[in-house]
């Protein structure tokens, strides 16, 4: 499980995130990191590239920190473009960094 440190150096850097989730590798620029309603520590991030089982890049997920493994910070980084994110987050009982 990554550090709290690690994925708030990657969002305050904007540096993307490369990681294996459910057994599949994803690369995401990292938005928010936090606390759920159930204590969960999760990170949003859009995923750009990588395996998905949905479907879907480029829009916000939620991702539970315990499950993303192989945690790393590429030396590439993002601009905060996603027209969808709220800094305010509804998902996280408390937030911890978020660009």
């Amino acid at each position: 499980m990554p550090t709290r440190g690690l994925l708030c150096e990657a969002i305050r850097a904007r540096s993307l995130l490369a990681f294996e989730y459910d057994g599949l590798a994803r690369v995401v620029a990292p938005y928010c990191h936090g606390t759920n309603r159930r204590g969960v520590e999760v990170l949003r991030a859009v995923q750009l590239r990588g395996a998905t089982r949905s479907g879907g890049l480029g829009f916000g997920k939620l991702w539970i920190a315990s499950k993303m493994v192989h945690v790393r910070v590429l030396e590439e980084t993002f601009s905060r473009d996603d027209p969808d994110y709220n800094p305010d987050d509804s998902a996280m009982l408390r937030i911890h960094c978020r660009v």
